[in-house]
């Protein structure tokens, strides 16, 4: 399909709209399962229509090998290069992406109620509609003003957050399905119609344990809970151990209720739930599609956005099953470039659960902060303060006798103590090695300190020498040695604010200007049609002028003339009059003739829209002149009738009447697809209060209701336009409540136009003969009989009993009467002249 292009604002897509973009080189349509939905074109410089190439603008082109052309609208546009301009444009529902939707909640709700409610609240209005198979309801709000499209999805408390499912997105209609796409059984395989194949089997996520830990405070003081075992296995038997350590912290919503036990099965349950230690292979498949050859055009090789579909390839030993969730298309050349089976690295629905873990995280992080500098404190205070034990020896100098050293010992002698503080002339350190150190603890005279570790409130020198100097969280970092330097800094609220505030008072201004400017341009606009309006007049004026004297001329030189022929005149005139007389009678006459005709062809149009009749009908025992036959599944009580006032008010005579909480419903599954069908119905509801309805099921979940309501009605017609079937199964269906409703004339016809009923073809119904596509039946009621022909039977029957039948080769009757000869086999039976001396009993050679 060539892509076309139409004006942004363009509400009727029937047409060509600004033109065809026949030069276009590239035209492919990506779309994502519950992601992305795009269209790229590459164009010339030099085409036709490159001038009107605009941004906003609207092209609509082919997605994929089953939907209806879509509609996309351009927001960028490409420098050229090489003389050829790159388009992108995205699909028309991300309009939903700015029509603002207002605040409002509901306690449950169902949500195909939900999604309506969604596309009715909004700021603006639009021609999106919706629908959806789901059915369970859920607590479901609004709480500040957002867009359409994030109430539908990517946000938390979205439609696909609560509800799941995938967006099939067709032009303006949005329909959440619980499981999109079909399994058609086609096999995409190595020799067939495989042309491209790559597999990327991702190990990113793929885990063999899990370390899990959970924080909380203690007055001042943080403690971390983990497992006795400290881990927990995800697989069995691994090759090589690769160890997730998460943090569930935020996995508990009352955090005195963390420790062990709860930890494990917090743990536990995120195993399960998470498939962590499995492989997420994706393929990416090129292929021939082979329902475009003529040899298998009767097959059904086509594939859509998550349909499942199965890949073989004997030389790489590859099997595989698995739902499409991306595709490309060639619009250009109507079929496809790859498409993507597997799992989703990145769509819609993860979007949600990625925006909740990043906000975990910060405040997590922020929330360990302020706890930092309490925890070193205690802890040294603890430290320092709750020890009872310890020894304390001064050492002296042997010849003067002056201590010199004073020493903390952790054990009553120098030798045999571990832990040893030390304080003398050349500074403070701590060994944990025993006296004679190292120290690697230490304040020296020299002014240096030596530790592994520095917790401060406050830090302040005048040269500091390091490798690294660091954020706690590792945002931001400065390697001295290097001079790389990594900063990341976030705005303020009154930095924000302000720059709100200044984007807001320009936006003003521009559109103060904007008004003024259009003000001026209406105003000049409006100077220009008037001075061209004035040139035209003047003209108009000079031109009458010289005509009234031209005139003037002409009137003075046959003023004379005329004189001299008044006299002559007076005398034609009474000629003249005498004729009037015999026209004015001529006129009537003709008057008359064309009143006849124009009567005459009314009649004719009313006959000719009597005698027309629609396509064919396919719906079977339209009407119930069958009765309730086996064409139709119906529940509850429902039977026909051919009452005086249902005979007064129908084309067949006849009408269904459906009793308390009954149904009525017919499929038809010979339809051809891809065309326009029309359903009309004559239907009476005599009392309100209840409800009743009548729809038409299409497309797998469509429906169109010819009427749901509570209110009463007398006979009326009621009919809907199906202009976009795709599927070859209808359903129709009629419901009541309460009794009754009548429902009568049903029509289910090729084309866009309601038509006059007719029955289904070779259907013929009266009170004694009925004849469809089962058979014929030919009844006397008087006589209580009635003969049956079908490809099963040729039957008679009496009273509703079978007197004989005929099938295949056997003929079964109850009763026999035989005028003349019998035979049967090799004997004759012959009866005698007189037969009260009975018969014959001949045996034949």
């Amino acid at each position: 399909m060539i892509p076309i292009l139409y004006k942004a604002d363009a509400v009727d897509f029937s047409t060509f709209g600004i033109g065809a973009l026949s030069e276009c080189t590239l035209c492919e349509v990506t779309e994502e399962r519950n992601g992305a939905f795009e269209c790229a074109l590459k164009y010339p410089v030099t085409g036709i229509l490159f001038a009107e190439l605009k941004n906003e603008r609207l092209i609509k082109a082919k997605p994929n090998d089953t939907s209806k052309e879509q509609l996309f609208r351009i927001y960028r546009i490409t420098t050229p290069i090489n003389g050829i301009v790159t388009i992108y444009a995205q699909h028309i529902s991300y309009d939903l992406s700015n029509i603002a939707e207002l605040v409002w909640s509901s306690g449950f709700i169902s949500p195909s109620l939900a999604m309506s409610r969604i596309f009715t609240k909004t700021a603006t209005t639009h021609n999106f509609k919706c629908s959806t198979d789901f059915s369970s309801a859920k607590p479901f709000s609004v709480s500040k003003p957002m867009s359409v499209r994030a109430c539908l999805g990517g946000v938390e408390g979205s439609m696909l957050d609560l509800w799941g499912g995938e967006y099939e997105w067709d032009n303006f209609n949005v329909i959440l399905h619980s499981k999109r796409g079909k399994d058609n059984g086609v096999v995409i395989e190595y020799g067939k119609n495989l042309t491209d194949m790559e597999q990327d089997n991702d190990f990113t996520d793929v885990y063999t344990d899990l370390l899990p830990y959970a924080v909380f405070s203690d007055e001042s003081t943080e403690k971390v809970v983990t497992l006795s075992e400290v881990t927990l296995p995800i697989v069995d038997n691994p090759l090589r151990n690769k160890t997730l350590i998460k943090d569930f912290t935020e996995f508990f919503e009352d955090k005195a209720s963390i420790n062990e036990n709860s930890l494990r099965t917090k743990a536990l349950s995120y195993i399960k739930e998470n498939p962590l230690g499995v492989e997420t292979p994706t393929l990416t498949v090129a292929f021939e599609p082979l329902w475009k050859q003529p040899e298998y055009s009767a097959i059904l090789e086509r594939v859509s956005l998550c349909d499942t579909v199965t890949i073989r390839h004997s030389a790489l030993g590859i099997t595989a099953k698995s739902k499409v969730i991306k595709t490309v298309y060639d619009s250009l050349a109507e079929k496809y470039v790859s498409i993507t089976l597997g799992t989703a690295k990145s769509n819609f629905v993860n979007t949600v659960g990625d925006v909740k873990k990043e906000i975990s995280n910060v405040k997590n992080e922020v929330g360990h902060f302020p706890l930092l500098i309490n925890t070193a404190v205690k802890n040294a205070t603890s430290l320092i303060t709750g020890q009872t034990g310890g020894y304390v020896v001064i050492n002296t100098n042997s010849v003067s006798g002056q201590p010199y050293e004073l020493l903390i010992l952790d054990a009553p002698t120098i030798e045999s103590a571990v832990n040893v503080w030390r304080w003398n002339v050349g500074g403070l350190g701590f060994s944990k090695n025993g006296y004679n150190g190292p120290y690697e603890t230490a304040i020296t005279s020299d002014g240096q300190i030596v530790a592994d570790f520095i917790t401060s409130g406050t830090l302040t020198a005048n040269i500091i020498k390091a490798g690294v100097i660091s954020s706690f969280d590792n945002s931001s970092w400065w390697d001295l040695e290097s001079g790389e330097v990594h900063l990341k800094a976030y705005a303020t609220n009154d930095s924000v604010n302000q720059l709100k505030e200044s984007v807001s008072g320009v936006t003003k201004k521009t559109a103060e200007l904007q008004v003024n400017a259009d003000s001026l341009s209406s105003a000049v606009s409006s100077l220009t049609e008037s001075v061209t309006e004035i040139d035209n007049t003047l003209e108009s004026e000079q031109e009458r002028v010289t005509t009234a004297e031209n005139k003037i001329s002409v009137l003075e030189q046959t003023s004379d003339k005329l004189s001299s022929t008044v006299s002559s005149l007076t005398t034609t005139v009474e000629t003249i009059d005498n004729t009037l007389e015999t026209e004015k009678e001529r006129v009537t006459n003709a008057e008359n003739k064309i009143s006849s005709l124009e009567q005459t062809a009314d009649s004719l149009s009313v006959k000719i829209e009597e005698q027309y009749v629609g396509g064919m009908n396919y719906i079977q025992n339209s009407a119930g002149l069958n009765g309730m036959s086996d064409d139709w599944i119906y529940s509850g009580k429902v039977s026909t009738g051919t009452s005086t006032d249902i005979s007064s008010n129908t084309s067949s005579n006849s009408c269904f009447i459906l009793g308390s909480s009954s149904t009525l419903s017919q499929t038809v599954n010979e339809i051809v697809p891809d065309r326009s069908y029309t359903v009309s119905i004559r239907a009476r509801k005599p009392y309100s209060a209840y409800t009743a309805y009548f729809y038409i099921q299409y497309n797998g979940i469509k429906k169109e209701y010819l009427f749901n309501t509570t209110d009463s009605f007398d006979w009326t017609d009621f009919s809907v336009v199906l202009p976009d079937v795709s599927d070859s199964s209808i359903t129709i269906c009629a419901y009541s409540r309460d009794a009754p409703l009548y429902i009568s004339d049903i029509m289910l016809t090729d084309g866009s136009i309601a038509r006059k009923w007719t029955p289904a073809p070779n259907e013929i119904y009266t009170n004694e003969v009925k004849i469809d596509r089962k058979g014929i039946e030919v009844s006397n009621s008087k006589s209580k009989q009635k003969t049956v022909i079908t490809n099963t039977e040729f039957s008679g029957y009496y009273n509703n009993e079978k007197i004989f039948t005929l099938n295949k080769d056997e003929t079964q009757t109850k009763k026999t009467t035989v005028d003349g000869e019998l035979t049967i086999g090799k004997t004759k039976f012959i009866p005698m002249a007189d037969t009260s001396q009975g018969l014959n009993i001949v045996i034949l050679d």
